[in-house]
Order: C-alpha cells, then sequence, then structure tokens
C-alpha cells in the first residue's frame, strides 16, 4: 500500500461522487493499492478490507482517531479517542482474497466463504430486503453458501433449518470479527456504559470529503492569487500551501 498524492487522492474523490458508500471506499483503496486488481480488492472480506481502510487513513491523517457519540441513557454528548494501530495489530495480515471453510453441524456438511463488498452491495440492492433485517441476514448468508449436503446428497440453502443457518452465522462472525469494530465507551455524566459500532469506510469517506473540499479552497485562493495551476498547487507539500496561503492573508 502507498498513500496516495493528493492529486490521486483528489482524482479518487471525484471518481468516488454520487456513488454509495462502498464504491467509493473501492476507489479509495484502488488508488492506494495499485498493486491489488480492482476485482480482487472488492472480493476481500470485509475484516480484510476494513484493515487495508484503517492502513489507508494512518498514510492519510495519521494514527489518532476522534469523534463523537451521544450517551442512549442521559443524551450527553462525549468524545472519544482511539488509535488505528490498535484496531489494525488485532486483524490478520493477509490480504488475499478470503478462502474457502467447511462446518459440519447437525448432520450437514457445509462448504463456504466469507462476506466481501459484492454481497453487501447485492444485498442491499435488493427491495425484498431492504425492509427486513432477518431477510438481509439470510440472503446474505444464501450468497456466501457455496455447497450444501445432508447425508452426501446436496440442499439448497432454503432447506437448511434454522439451527444450521444460525450456526453458519455464527462461524462467519468467528473467522471475520474485525469486520465488526466495536468500541467501549463510558459516559462521565452518568457512568452508563455501552458500546458502538466504528464503521471505518463511512468514517475514512467522511474525512476525504472534508479535506476534498478544504484543497479544492485552497487551490481557488493559491490560483487566483498567485496564477498557478491546478497541477502545480497540488504538487506543494500542504505545509508549503499554508505558507503560500498564509502570505495572501
Amino acid at each position: 500500500m502507498k498513500a496516495p498524492g493528493s492529486g490521486e487522492l483528489l482524482n479518487a474523490w471525484e471518481q468516488s461522487l454520487g456513488k454509495p458508500l462502498l464504491p467509493r471506499v473501492l476507489i479509495l483503496l484502488a488508488a492506494s493499492c495499485p498493486e491489488i486488481p480492482a476485482d480482487a480488492l472488492a472480493k476481500l472480506s470485509i475484516g480484510q478490507r476494513d484493515r487495508q481502510l484503517l492502513q489507508l487513513r494512518t498514510h492519510l491523517f495519521g494514527q489518532r482517531l476522534l469523534s463523537t457519540a451521544v450517551c442512549p441513557q442521559c443524551g450527553e454528548r462525549i468524545e472519544w479517542e482511539s488509535n488505528t494501530t490498535d484496531f489494525i495489530r488485532k486483524m490478520p495480515e493477509n490480504s488475499t482474497i478470503a478462502d474457502e471453510f467447511d462446518l459440519n453441524t447437525d448432520g450437514y456438511a457445509l462448504r463456504f466463504r466469507l462476506p466481501n463488498s459484492l454481497d453487501i452491495t447485492t444485498v442491499i440492492n435488493t427491495p425484498s430486503d431492504n425492509d427486513n433485517a432477518e431477510k438481509m441476514q439470510q440472503h446474505l448468508l444464501s450468497r456466501c453458501l457455496l455447497n450444501a449436503e445432508q447425508s452426501g446428497k446436496s440442499c439448497d440453502f432454503d432447506q437448511l433449518p434454522a439451527s444450521v443457518t444460525r450456526k453458519l452465522s455464527q462461524q462467519i462472525e468467528q473467522l471475520d470479527a474485525h469486520a465488526d469494530i466495536r468500541i467501549q465507551l463510558n459516559c462521565p455524566e452518568c457512568s452508563h456504559s455501552w458500546t458502538v459500532l466504528f464503521d471505518i469506510a463511512h468514517f475514512l469517506w467522511t474525512e476525504v470529503n472534508e479535506w476534498a473540499q478544504q484543497i479544492l479552497q485552497t487551490v481557488y485562493k493559491l490560483a487566483t492569487g498567485y496564477g498557478w495551476s491546478e497541477q502545480e498547487i497540488l504538487r506543494l507539500s500542504p505545509v508549503r500551501r499554508q505558507l503560500y496561503l498564509g502570505m495572501l492573508e
């Protein structure tokens, strides 16, 4: 992985405009991982993909993560801080396409893979699933199931008992545990403790979008003040851009 330059990052941001969140983050990853084909990035398991996004975030904006949350008990807004390396350290380094796995339970032999961005996108875009969380989960599991047999005879996902699909879901969660990053928070006002889901995809895109808006304003001011082209301005380091902005002011 490499940190994309200002011009590359701005191009990736522009290509992402008007697209849903998942295609956006895959475009960002493609700009930082040119050695990995785009279709391979899309097939990374969610945990593997999020590990790449955390590394990209570290390259672009540093290790420190700072955000806010609202206490569900008293409504107090609190700030929480974490570190990208804390999450990365706990994640497997393997960033290749997810392997296939076996599960034998209740007389059924299952072969499956871990969910990826393509699976999530398909489920989200299926109208019949959008109003029912259980339907969405079942659709996702059916896409990840590669083969199912009972007593040597093949069977479809719809033929599996609820106990088997439940164990399949639990196995996937264990194998790709880092697809669900949760942070423990404590409210200083009422001492209530709870966990929040940390979505690195949403977090990083928000930061990149804010950065792009700021860099465009910077380009406009420097181009107006000095007559430089966008490429000339983007080739400057962030420190030099700020120094030149200070001279204009």
